[in-house]
């Protein structure tokens, strides 16, 4: 089984990410109980729908040929070859992270992909044996 690397995930997010499914399921049961079933069930049915096709889980997959990011049931894969350096990064820019202490895998692209594993040092560890052409470098990975 390759090395799994599941997202950190900041305290404010967490909570908003809880706080979304509660609200709309509370507020789906009470129109639900006021015989608005369709008003109910739509707003339930959309968070957990969107929660399972983008949110759960945001996990990083380092497989025989390419880093793989999980998103929901999205996936994203850099080759190894391509990664030129992994550095830390707290961008606002969306990404699969569940936290702002990210990491950017410069593959080529200047926006992309920031990750955020929560056991960077074991990340990075793993990651080194797959794509020997990294170093460290301070806390960056830098090819060689």
């Amino acid at each position: 089984m390759p090395p799994r690397f599941p997202s950190k995930v900041d305290t404010w997010i967490g909570v908003v990410l809880v706080a979304a499914p509660l609200v709309s399921l509370l507020g789906g049961i009470s129109a639900i109980a006021a015989g608005a079933w369709m008003a109910g069930l739509f707003p339930i049915v959309f968070i957990f729908g969107l929660y399972g096709l983008a949110v759960w889980p945001v996990a990083y997959v380092l497989e025989d040929d390419a880093l793989v990011i999980r998103f929901g049931m999205m996936r994203s894969r850099v080759p190894y070859g391509a990664i030129r350096a992994v550095r830390p990064t707290k961008t606002m820019l969306s990404s699969p992270a569940l936290s702002l202490d990210r990491l950017h895998v410069d593959a080529g692209n200047a926006l992309g992909p920031n990750i955020s594993p929560a056991d960077r040092e074991g990340f990075y560890a793993a990651l080194m044996k797959k794509a020997p052409q990294l170093k460290r470098e301070g806390e960056a990975l830098v090819a060689r």
